[in-house]
């Protein structure tokens, strides 16, 4: 493996919110989109009656995993306590019995469903063309917060996600990481505020830093940008529902469709195809935050996860399994790769190949899951780039305006970032001039 990641000068990394594997992708085992064999969704009914998971007494009445209609899904808690009770109790021979999600949801069934190439047809596209992790979960059984964090430093300090930027843990992330090693690095992001910005010291970054660019810009710079200052590794954040912005969420976090996410991926997609040569040595990773609620019927890997400051217990599993696509001329076309991966598999990756194979103790010795490197399988990258889909296959998405709302720990997190921010002079004239046309969405 080592000799692939030789031929990569480019790793891109998309996280995006909120989806269960079996939500976004498990459709693709179903013989009507071909049966391609993941470990997805079957159609017999004894599978089926198997998996579904009981509504609210007295009745009960089991719902089974069916087509979704619906896109605009109102949004339902998924913290520590609630993916508790969605796995239910560990039981004696290790497993869980993963029966509360809709109880967990008061009684929304829409967390049995799932969506097809109907309505994304660009997941659909990266795993008939590239690789599909179908063993990819998130890190931990909780929220968001905790899970970025596991992704970009390999532990966290919270258990729940907190509501003021003074609570959110101030710890080393991959960026720091990248930069003590000289590795450049870059976010392009779509929303006012990429997701960090959370942080206090990075939300001074987010206005004043050139390593924080503007998504429109990810497409001229892959092209055009000499390699001499072109980023190493880069982050592109899609725009977060959760955050302050105009018109809808990009990030496939409810209630913001999934039609913007597919949007979002294809043009980053076109994006990093723009330079067939840089093309050829990139590596390009998809995967979601956590799963939101949605029913997946594949078991946590039982990992012990530990807060390094032993202020919460511990964690005994992984949270549910999560969309993992990696989209490379290094790998095979529809190529399945069942090997057990979690977050914390893409600092095992940056570590193998910025960090002489090592990102941290406490990523390097976290078993059971392995390096996102495990899943490039051509040692010569393919030289025929498939053709991104037409704009057309994506469905028209219903008009749907969400600006600044306090509903959740992330929109409040958000808000107060925002505020703190054009309060500054200085950051002010940084954002009115990144973002010229939302001058007055913002308040500058």
């Amino acid at each position: 493996m080592a000799s692939i990641l030789d031929q990569i000068d480019t790793i891109v990394i998309v996280m995006m919110e909120n989806r269960s594997f079996d939500h976004l992708l498990g459709y693709l085992r179903l013989p009507a989109f071909g049966g391609l064999q993941v470990d997805g969704i079957r159609d017999n009914q004894a599978w089926l009656q198997a998996n579904a998971n009981p509504g609210l007494p007295p009745d009960n009445f089991k719902y089974q995993q069916v087509v979704l209609n619906e896109l605009n899904i109102v949004d339902s808690s998924h913290e520590r306590s609630d993916v508790a009770a969605q796995l239910g109790p560990l039981q004696p021979n290790g497993s869980y019995p993963m029966k509360g999600f809709v109880q967990s949801a008061r009684g929304d069934s829409n967390m049995m469903g799932y969506y097809t190439s109907a309505v994304v047809p660009i997941h659909d596209f990266f795993a008939r063309n590239f690789c599909v992790c179908d063993n990819w979960f998130s890190a931990l059984p909780a929220g968001t917060q905790p899970n970025r964090l596991m992704a970009m430093s390999g532990s966290s300090a919270i258990d729940v996600n907190v509501s003021d930027p003074l609570d959110f843990p101030d710890q080393q992330l991959a960026y720091d990481w990248l930069s003590a090693r000289n590795v450049p690095w870059r976010i392009y992001h779509q929303g006012f505020f990429p997701f960090f910005s959370m942080m206090t010291r990075w939300y001074v970054q987010n206005a004043l830093s050139d390593n924080l660019r503007r998504f429109e810009q990810l497409s001229i710079d892959f092209e055009l940008e000499p390699a001499a200052t072109f980023p190493k590794v880069i982050f592109v954040e899609p725009k977060y529902t959760d955050a302050p912005h105009v018109g809808e969420g990009t990030d496939d976090h409810r209630p913001s469709s999934v039609l913007g996410g597919q949007r979002f991926l294809l043009d980053t997609y076109k994006a990093i195809i723009s330079n067939q040569p840089r093309w050829l040595r990139t590596m390009m990773i998809v995967t979601y935050d956590e799963h939101g609620g949605f029913y997946d019927h594949v078991q946590p890997l039982p990992i012990v996860t530990k807060d390094p400051k032993g202020q919460y217990p511990d964690f005994v599993s992984t949270g549910p399994r999560v969309p993992g696509l990696v989209i490379s001329p290094f790998t095979s076309a529809a190529q399945i790769f069942s090997r057990s991966l979690d977050h914390t598999s893409i600092l095992k990756l940056l570590g193998q190949k910025f960090g002489s194979n090592s990102y941290s103790p406490e990523v390097d010795n976290r078993n059971g899951v392995g390096s996102v490197t495990d899943a490039l399988d051509l040692a010569v990258a393919r030289q025929v780039i498939p053709p991104p889909p037409d704009d057309s296959v994506i469905p028209a998405a219903t008009p749907y305006v969400r600006g600044f709302k306090s509903q959740s720990e992330d929109v409040r997190m958000f808000q107060e970032v925002a505020h703190n921010a054009t309060q500054d002079p200085k950051q002010a004239h940084a954002l009115a001039t990144k973002f010229p046309d939302d001058r007055d969405f913002l308040g500058i």
